[in-house]
């Protein structure tokens, strides 16, 4: 079922970037693991996904697959707390939801004593909900002068995650201004061409977000179907 659900998500895909003529290889899947198991997360890597995203640390512990191979990554999608940022460069390839300096210094502490180079993303709240995590447009700037300052960060990206709308296309225009913030800061020199990434876009919205430059789409029930 999942290889099936996998086909027609690229499928999907593929469409999506099309209309925006962008290349469908241009976007990659984070299998958005949570609240489904070890068992459909195997199955999810069996049918070809090579990014797993955990929304927390405990769960990702818990569910590490049997086998890990080079081209596998793990991706931290969730909320992570200055006290656990060891634990997130142990577990994880890359932290997307990178929001404060202060955890940024201590993750750059952990991965330098694990002599290890670690990659974040900074989230944006584009829309300033109170619930959410996440940093406004104004203070992107000096967050990623920040970053670049620590050796062991690799400043990959952005990511967001608009307001839930029953319409996807309500969600076009959060998606559009963090494109449109990436190509401001590289124009202005603050981000450089390997900063590239946009994680944006989930199961109910992620052709809309592909439409508007995606690099990474977070998609959980639509691969995996509805979690225990």
């Amino acid at each position: 079922m999942i290889s099936e659900n996998l086909a027609l998500i690229n499928r999907k895909i593929a469409e999506a970037a099309t209309r925006a003529g962008r290349k469908p290889e241009e976007v990659r899947i984070v299998a958005a693991a949570k609240g489904q198991g070890c068992e459909k997360i195997e199955e999810a890597l069996a049918a070809g996904i090579k990014i797993i995203g955990h929304n927390y640390l405990q769960e990702a512990n818990k569910e590490l697959p049997g086998k890990v191979t080079p081209d596998l990554e793990f991706h931290m999608i969730g909320h992570l707390q200055k006290n656990k940022a060891g634990k997130a460069v142990e577990l994880f390839n890359v932290v997307q939801t990178l929001d404060d300096v202060k955890l940024a210094e201590a993750m750059n502490r952990r991965a330098e004593a694990a002599n290890r180079m670690m990659g974040v993303m900074i989230q944006l709240n584009l829309a300033g909900e109170e619930q959410k995590s996440g940093i406004s447009e104004n203070e992107v700037e000096k967050l990623v002068v920040a970053i670049r300052d620590l050796p062991s960060l690799k400043l990959l990206g952005m990511m967001t995650m608009p307001p839930f709308f029953d319409d996807p296309d309500r969600a076009r225009p959060y998606f559009g201004r963090l494109r449109e913030l990436r190509e401001r800061l590289m124009g202005s020199g603050i981000l450089t061409p390997e900063m590239r990434e946009l994680s944006m876009g989930m199961s109910g919205d992620f052709e809309v977000a592909v439409e508007e430059g995606a690099t990474l789409v977070r998609i959980g029930t639509v691969l995996f179907g509805p979690r225990h």
